[in-house]
């Protein structure tokens, strides 16, 4: 797909991920909060990083819409919960179904093509995870991350309901170099690069697992190599992701990453001034009952 450009400079972008619309009626009542304040604001680009809906195409068109009415540019990625199967297939719904929904609700789709504004180039795509976050002292072998179930402790669910063809490993390597193509059609027509991945890509942003399951589950977060590669690519100043759902930041050299950190009954927005670099997060959430 043709790199979709925009004119003005933007100067506020509005961050915000794992809505999940349509899994639970508290965290459907914090998505609406969130869309008011979005279509009031005076921020110049909004962008979604991932499991926008609860795996259902119509939940995916439905939270998109709601934020029809914001007058900038709009991007997206998918997470890995809007490519769960639908009638046609995970791979029919993320190269096809999904980018479609997007465009007819005003969204550029990352994972299609770049998108510059002014002198800032848009980057980005769902990622992948290929292991290389499992936890070491848990002495589980590959196949069995490969199979997704650590028997009798948990079960990671892409492993139910995703079903094309790739490995996570080819289809993070497939992330990988869509990432790199992306980059280098913009980086000589822009000052910065924002990058937006639905999965994490450095190690420091990973939690701090409790328990084995949680320990077993560190695989499937991301990949070091999407950061690898992201410190390689020089214009690249920020980076936003989803899938974990507390929030969290680091520095990596010349790259602030951003994990939005929304939950399933509360969201998180971060809003970034590009020009000095400063940023602040937005909480969502419905009031608790008092006792009577």
């Amino acid at each position: 797909m043709a790199e979709a450009t925009t004119n003005p400079d933007p100067q506020r972008l509005l961050v915000t991920a794992d809505l999940h619309f349509g899994a639970y009626p508290q965290g459907d009542a914090c998505v609406l909060d969130l869309a008011d304040f979005v279509s009031s604001s005076p921020a110049d680009v909004l962008i979604l990083a991932g499991d926008i809906g609860d795996g259902n195409e119509e939940r995916f068109r439905a939270c998109l819409e709601l934020f029809r009415s914001f007058g900038g540019p709009r991007l997206v990625v998918p997470g890995n919960h809007d490519v769960w199967a639908g009638p046609g297939g995970s791979e029919e719904k993320r190269r096809k179904i999904l980018p479609a929904v997007a465009s007819e609700c005003g969204f550029a789709m990352l994972d299609s093509g770049p998108v510059t504004a002014g002198g800032v180039g848009f980057i980005g795509n769902i990622g992948w995870y290929d292991y290389s976050f499992r936890d070491p002292d848990l002495n589980v072998k590959l196949e069995q991350y490969e199979r997704k179930e650590l028997p009798g402790v948990c079960v990671w669910n892409d492993g139910r309901f995703i079903d094309w063809p790739h490995s996570d490993g080819e289809f993070t390597e497939k992330c990988l170099r869509k990432l790199h193509r992306d980059y280098r059609a913009v980086e000589r027509r822009v000052d910065v690069v924002v990058a937006v991945l639905h999965h994490l890509p450095f190690r420091e942003l990973l939690y701090e697992a409790a328990d084995t399951a949680g320990a077993f589950c560190l695989a499937y977060m991301g990949a070091e190599c999407l950061g690898q590669l992201l410190l390689d690519c020089p214009k690249v100043r920020y980076v936003f992701c989803g899938h974990r759902h507390t929030a969290d930041t680091c520095r990596r050299g010349h790259i602030e990453a951003f994990v939005v950190g929304s939950e399933y009954l509360l969201k998180r927005m971060i809003e970034l001034d590009l020009g000095t670099g400063e940023h602040k997060a937005y909480v969502f959430e419905v009031p608790r009952q008092q006792p009577t």
